[in-house]
Parts: C-alpha cells; sequence; structure tokens
C-alpha cells in the first residue's frame, strides 16, 4: 500500500508525460485562430497581474524564513502550545510548514491532533495567489484557518487515540531527499529575475486600473513582454525535474533565489490553466456559464470542499483563481482552504497512510461548519 501511495505521491513517471501534454494542448489552443487570441491575452495578464507579486510575496516570506531551528527541541520546550505552532506553521503561505509538521510526526515529535491542526490550516501554495491578488480577502481567510486549525486541533485532542506513526527513518530520508537533479543553467535564472521589477512596475500600474501598451511598429511590446514572461514561466516548470510536492520540500532548506522562481513558476502555469480555461469557457458560452453557476447557491462551497480533498495545490490554485475573477463567493474560498491539504498531503499519505487519510477526512467538518456559517450568516 504504502508503494503505491509513493508511485501516486510522486507521480514521478508520469510527471513529464503530464508537462509535454499540457505544452501540447497550450500550443494546440495558440495556434488555433479561433482561441490564440484568448490564450496570449490571459497568459499576458497571468504574468503581468499575478506573477510578480507572488514572485515578491514569495521572496518576503523565504526572506524571513527561519533557518538552521531546531523546531523539535522548540516545540519539546512548549509542549502545551504545540497544537498552536502546529498551526501557525501550518497557515505559512506555501506547503514548507505543514510538511515539516508531517516530518516530526512521523518521528514521533508531535500527535495525530498537531497533524489535524496543520492540515485544517494550511492552504499550500495558493495561499501566495490569494496574497498578491486579493490582500483584503488573505487577511479574513487566513486568520480564519489558523483559528479553526487551533480550534481543530484541541478537538481533536479530546478523542485523540494512538494512530502509531511509521518510525522507518532511513526511509523517510530516502523519500523525502533522494530528488532528481534539476540541470537548468543558472543563466536561466538569472534572466527570469531580470524580468521581474518592469514586471512589478506593469502589475501595480494595472492594479490602478490602467491599461499599459507600449505600440512601436504596430506592436504592442508590453504584451509581448508579458506574454514571453508567461511563456517563459511555463518553460521554466517544464524543464524543472522535481514535482511541486519535492519543490515544497526543498524550499524550507535551500537558500538560493532558485526557489523563488521554482514556485512563481508553478503557481504561475496553474494560474494561466485557470485564465485560459475561464476564457474559453467565457467565450463559446457567451459569458453564461458563470452566471449559471450562480443557480448552484449553496451547493458552490461544498464543490470547493470536496476540491480540497484533491491531493496537490493545483487544483486549489484553480479554485482560488476563481475566487479572485469573483466567479465563487468567499465562503466557498474558505471552505476550500480549510479543507485542502497542498502538496503536505502527498508525503504525508507516504509516510503515514492512515493519520493522513483521517485528517483529511475531519477536516471536512471545520470546513462544511465554517464555510456554511460564513455564507448563511455573514
Amino acid at each position: 500500500m504504502v508503494e503505491y501511495v509513493l508511485r501516486l505521491g510522486n507521480y514521478l513517471p508520469n510527471l513529464r508525460l503530464a508537462k509535454l501534454s499540457l505544452l501540447g494542448i497550450f500550443l494546440l489552443l495558440l495556434a488555433h485562430p479561433a482561441t490564440q487570441g484568448w490564450v496570449i491575452q490571459s497568459a499576458s495578464a497571468a504574468f503581468i497581474s499575478v506573477t510578480s507579486f507572488v514572485a515578491a510575496t514569495i521572496y518576503i516570506f523565504y526572506y524571513f524564513e527561519v533557518r538552521k531551528y531546531d523546531l523539535e527541541a522548540f516545540i519539546s520546550r512548549n509542549r502545551k502550545f504545540e497544537i498552536l505552532i502546529a498551526s501557525f506553521l501550518g497557515v505559512i503561505p506555501g506547503c514548507g510548514g505543514a510538511i515539516m509538521v508531517i516530518t516530526l510526526y512521523v518521528r514521533g515529535a508531535v500527535s495525530f491532533s498537531s497533524v489535524i491542526a496543520t492540515l485544517v490550516s494550511t492552504m499550500g501554495d495558493a495561499a501566495f495567489l490569494l496574497i498578491a491578488s486579493n490582500p483584503k480577502a488573505a487577511l479574513i481567510i487566513l486568520p480564519i484557518t489558523f483559528v479553526t486549525g487551533i480550534v481543530s486541533g484541541y478537538v481533536a485532542h479530546l478523542f485523540e487515540n494512538t494512530i502509531a506513526p511509521p518510525l522507518n527513518l532511513s526511509k523517510q530520508k530516502a523519500i523525502l531527499e533522494d530528488f532528481p537533479e534539476n540541470k537548468i543553467p543558472l543563466f536561466f535564472y538569472k534572466a527570469w529575475l531580470w524580468m521581474i521589477p518592469p514586471a512589478v512596475v506593469l502589475g501595480l500600474d494595472n492594479a490602478l486600473g490602467n491599461t499599459t501598451s507600449l505600440l512601436f511598429y504596430n506592436v504592442d511590446w508590453v504584451l509581448v513582454f508579458s506574454f514571453g514572461g508567461a511563456c517563459f514561466c511555463f518553460l521554466m516548470w517544464l524543464f524543472n525535474p522535481l514535482t511541486d510536492i519535492q519543490l515544497a520540500i526543498v524550499s524550507h532548506k535551500e537558500k538560493s533565489s532558485k526557489k523563488v522562481v521554482d514556485m512563481t513558476c508553478f503557481v504561475t502555469v496553474w494560474v494561466i490553466v485557470a485564465f485560459v480555461a475561464f476564457e474559453i469557457i467565457n467565450g463559446f458560452t457567451d459569458g453564461l456559464i458563470f452566471e449559471k453557476l450562480k443557480i448552484l447557491g449553496p451547493f458552490i462551497p461544498l464543490f470547493a470542499i470536496l476540491v480540497g480533498f484533491i491531493p496537490g495545490c493545483g487544483p486549489q490554485i484553480m479554485i482560488t483563481t476563481m475566487y479572485v475573477e469573483g466567479h465563487i463567493p468567499i465562503s466557498a474560498q474558505i471552505g476550500n482552504a480549510i479543507s485542502n491539504d497542498g502538496d503536505a498531503l502527498f508525503p504525508a499519505l507516504v509516510l503515514a497512510p492512515r493519520a493522513a487519510i483521517l485528517a483529511t477526512l475531519y477536516s471536512a467538518i471545520p470546513a462544511v461548519i465554517v464555510a456554511y456559517a460564513w455564507y448563511y450568516f455573514i
């Protein structure tokens, strides 16, 4: 069972095929006259309005990230605050904090209730997108997930039974540290970073409601720059051999700015997928599909909660994009933020499958309660 989950969690044999398939779809849509304009505009908008701010946000969090700190010793000295600490690590944008708690649980350093607190509070990489695109909403949603994680952890602690973690430390190390080598030349990382300052300027101008263009020889060079930047992100993600789970594990260990580029490109690809999908659906349905989505009413938060059960950050980034674009209510985003475990679920399934499945199922309870309390009363 564990070996099967390991293959499922890392999906290494099919990763390259999945990436190439997505690239093929992207190129087909770009080549077709009916969808070409939507693809160019959507990818350009994703780079200008999202990528630049996500990169800045990730850099800030990584800059202030605690390094070389003995977290296990800190928790053992402050055992009565264990659940609070676990929830705080979960709410930190990205999946690194949640993965740290999972590895501590497997070593027997934290309780199962702390795992629940972490997985409830974490929003994964989707938090970067939310903070960059709608910081006001992030100031509401992230504290809600943090408090909900704490409450869920303490409630679970009242009923906690002994779910013994597997203490196979050599297997843990092989799973969490034996990664393929990233052979992308450093030159490309440096070139990508040079694109971010002008992208931030254009993004700020766009956020103020301005439409910036630079026409020269009947060519909009701002559009060329932004679409080129989006394609650059796509290619950096395509040729990176690490999965998003491995990126999340490496992110809290690596000190170089490469992790900022890798994580930003991963988020950007999913945002491009979401933007292009929305434009194509809108275009072929004359904008009626999202109007009809409102008919689902109270079922929308439930749908977002169910999507949260899907392992990985990609589906959650798409839900957050739907919220940012105004297609789903904040109650649905809150439900998804509570129910989703991001990339932390993959190593949890590998290292402690029973605990991971139970914690994920338990997270549905606070997700439903909080999401529908917000939907009906706020």
